[in-house]
């Protein structure tokens, strides 16, 4: 109801996360030996915010930090300033969104923010953009975190993008 009294663009948001493992996982060795396997436990990972519109236009900002909310709150700015007309923002529950200086932007006349039920994934179309970025990097070892972003760099310019009319 609200979109049409403001005419507004529906972006949903969402974020992932993507590491390098700088560490065997599974290995063969010969039946009988007891390998040992010294591990620092260390990982190197990006962040990604990630949007998709109704429109089939897709932005996504990579942190090398966890995601905090001033992180989420530049990534809505930024979409507002991008399309300059109102927007509806479909987030799910993450703390980062449901911080107050994100969601005290809901004051603002040219946004709403629309919560999604929680462990509902499946409602959010970014979520078929992350499936088909972890098919793209499935089965891949990168050793450093530059082959990482470069990996993922070249995975979401071949993203299919969904349909959003499909999700409601």
């Amino acid at each position: 109801k609200k979109r049409r009294e403001m005419d507004a663009t529906v972006v949903c948001v969402d974020q992932t996360k993507k590491s390098v493992q700088v560490e065997p996982r599974t290995a063969w060795k010969p039946r009988g030996t007891r390998p040992s396997v010294e591990l620092s436990g260390q990982r190197d990972w990006t962040c990604l915010l990630g949007a998709v519109t109704e429109d089939g236009d897709c932005f996504f900002s990579r942190f090398t930090e966890y995601v905090t909310a001033d992180h989420a709150k530049h990534f809505i700015l930024a979409l507002c300033k991008e399309f300059e007309n109102d927007l509806i923002v479909m987030l799910d529950g993450a703390p980062y969104f449901q911080a107050s200086v994100v969601t005290d932007l809901a004051a603002r006349d040219d946004l709403a923010f629309v919560t999604l039920p929680a462990y509902s994934p499946e409602l959010n179309p970014v979520e078929e953009c992350w499936r088909q970025l972890q098919d793209a990097l499935s089965n891949r070892f990168v050793d450093s975190l530059d082959e990482l972003t470069s990996a993922i760099d070249i995975a979401l310019d071949q993203l299919s993008l969904p349909k959003v009319s499909d999700y409601f």
